[in-house]
């Protein structure tokens, strides 16, 4: 049997996603700490502050550069790559967290019931939201892969300057992500020549990329960021100082970390949460309070042990908690004989 090859990684694209992982990571470690002390880990914070802007616009964007393959591709392919792979992963984790925090004694106030389990269609839980909006950005783009892009994107803004506020996790998220998403569908071609041009030029590049994320602390720290349009502004330059500073340091082989990370991202994304609390709880509970300490520890932790559990499970039955079983794959459509294909 021939499979098909695999996609070409690239390392600076692989070492953004690690960087964005550990980024969210990094921000529920602090939150979480700062929730069970009832003090915020300061320099951690201010970290996380700093990156509020950019962080899940990075990720959107990068998701949306490889996209249009998809789009294009059969629609059965489509819908087993493209949604069907999210919809596995997503109702899985999404029982195994509710599960967990049901049966585990956990800090904060974020009670659970068996009334989740029935809003998963509807209401992602928790972090999961993030698997769902990557399901619907794909399948809205492939409704509308031949509309014009600039109504897309009109379309898009439109609703990023709505600022909607419903109350339901999806419709706000959409509204406010789906932009960047498209900026990475649509803008491809300009954020490869972009971290190219970073690549051959690196001393002006680097300054650039510096004064970028300079520029996006000063909006920041100053509050210019409550205005919609500073907002949208941040999460653009930010991603792109972000992406000229990574794809510098993986020219010259110094991201090798992050984009071992990037390149299992989803399996620190799924399980990150059992190892955080637990190692926070631990910690606590042998009577260390500093709390950058311990959102340092826990993170660090967090991002190690799903790539050790996948390490672990990879060649055993329970690798199912990482990779969808082929059993819940759509078989490739069948081809026709040759005497029975349908005339050009």
């Amino acid at each position: 049997m021939v499979t098909a090859p695999a996609k070409p990684r690239v390392d600076w694209i692989d070492a953004v996603k690690g960087l964005t992982i550990i980024l969210v990571v990094v921000k529920h470690a602090t939150y979480g700490t700062a929730a069970a002390l009832d003090q915020v880990p300061y320099y951690f914070n201010i970290l996380c502050e700093w990156a509020v802007p950019f962080r899940m616009p990075l990720f959107f964007l990068v998701a949306g550069l490889f996209a249009q393959k998809a789009l294009r591709a059969p629609l059965r392919s489509f819908i087993d790559s493209k949604i069907l792979h999210f919809v596995y992963f997503y109702l899985l984790w999404s029982t195994i967290q509710i599960g967990t925090k049901m049966v585990l004694p956990h800090d904060g106030g974020w009670a659970v019931s068996y009334l989740d389990f029935l809003l998963i269609p509807l209401e992602p839980f928790g972090l999961m939201w993030f698997i769902y909006a990557l399901a619907v950005f794909f399948a809205f783009m492939r409704f509308t892969r031949d509309v014009r892009p600039a109504i897309v994107v009109m379309f898009a803004l439109a609703l990023y300057f709505m600022n909607l506020n419903t109350g339901w996790t999806m419709p706000d998220e959409f509204a406010h992500r789906f932009i960047f998403f498209a900026a990475g569908v649509y803008g491809a071609p300009h954020v490869f020549n972009a971290a190219q041009w970073a690549i051959n030029n690196p001393k002006r590049a680097t300054l650039t990329g510096v004064f970028l994320l300079v520029a996006v602390a000063e909006c920041v720290f100053t509050g210019k960021t409550d205005l919609r349009p500073v907002e949208l502004l941040t999460g653009v330059i930010g991603a792109a100082g972000t992406i000229m500073l990574v794809a510098i340091a993986a020219s010259h082989g110094l991201a090798k970390p992050l984009a071992y990370v990037g390149s299992r991202s989803l399996y620190v994304f799924l399980a990150f949460f059992l190892p955080m609390a637990v190692t926070r709880t631990i910690m606590i509970r042998l009577g260390v309070t500093e709390g950058d300490v311990i959102t340092l520890v826990t993170a660090l932790l967090a991002v190690s042990m799903p790539l050790v559990a996948y390490a672990v499970l990879k060649n055993t039955p329970l690798v199912f908690f990482f990779e969808r079983p082929a059993a819940m794959k759509l078989a490739p459509a069948a081809k026709l004989p040759a005497s029975v294909q349908p005339a050009a």
